[in-house]
């Protein structure tokens, strides 16, 4: 990758096995960490599949989960039990085995969109700069529920307030609810993961192109890049 300051924080690997188990000792010291100085830690997770196994393996690790809050990036304004549903996903594959005591907290509670939304604000209060924030990225530069050619996103990525936002993706489900950029730039560690050469130069483009991810470049901690997977 030609850019010097993503050439910094990228960590590259060969396949997704060895990316998921060196983020996970890198998740596992921070909310280590926080629970020792705070007595309790707060982590906001990415749907998709990419990150699946790696939630499963988290699950299995030794923590005091049940001092550590979870929470989303962003949701499709499904029903709970839909397989589209971030939550679910992450109920599936991480509220299990050591985490099973863990405080998940999703983004749906209601049916209407805009009083959901309302109600999602409040409860995501408590996840205020939280320790750490793992952060996808699609085939088209979109990041969190932060997509290109929506005005809704456009805003999303705009305000300076830390909020929450309903945005318009461009495929079913189009309704989403997710972090804005000013609330995700707040947290104290923002981890990117994804995979796959063609993300490789989305990622690599995104500033020239003016995709969303760019707009967290800055405040990225660290990319986690499976070239191969």
């Amino acid at each position: 990758m030609g850019n010097k300051i993503m050439e910094k924080m990228i960590q590259q690997y060969d396949n997704m096995n060895n990316l998921e188990n060196e983020l996970i000792e890198k998740i596992v010291a921070i909310l280590n960490e926080s629970i020792k100085i705070k007595g309790e830690a707060k982590i906001l997770l990415s749907g998709g599949n990419t990150p699946r196994k790696m939630y499963h393996k988290l699950s299995l690790q030794n923590i005091e989960w049940d001092r550590v809050h979870i929470g989303l990036v962003d949701e499709r304004f499904v029903d709970k039990e839909s397989p589209l549903c971030n939550e679910k996903m992450i109920r599936d594959t991480l509220i299990q085995n050591q985490a099973s005591k863990a405080i998940l907290i999703g983004m749906l509670f209601e049916d209407d969109y805009e009083q959901n939304l309302l109600k999602a604000k409040k409860h995501y209060k408590l996840f205020s700069q939280a320790d750490i924030l793992i952060l996808g990225m699609g085939d088209d530069g979109h990041t969190a529920s932060i997509f290109p050619n929506d005005p809704m996103s456009d805003i999303a990525s705009k305000e300076t307030q830390a909020d929450l936002s309903n945005t318009n993706a461009p495929s079913e489900p189009v309704q989403r609810i997710t972090l804005n950029k000013s609330f995700i730039t707040e947290c104290q560690n923002v981890f990117l993961m994804f995979n796959g050469q063609n993300k490789g130069v989305v990622f690599e483009k995104s500033i020239e192109m003016g995709s969303p991810i760019h707009h967290f470049i800055p405040k990225l901690n660290a990319v986690y890049y499976a070239h191969n997977a």
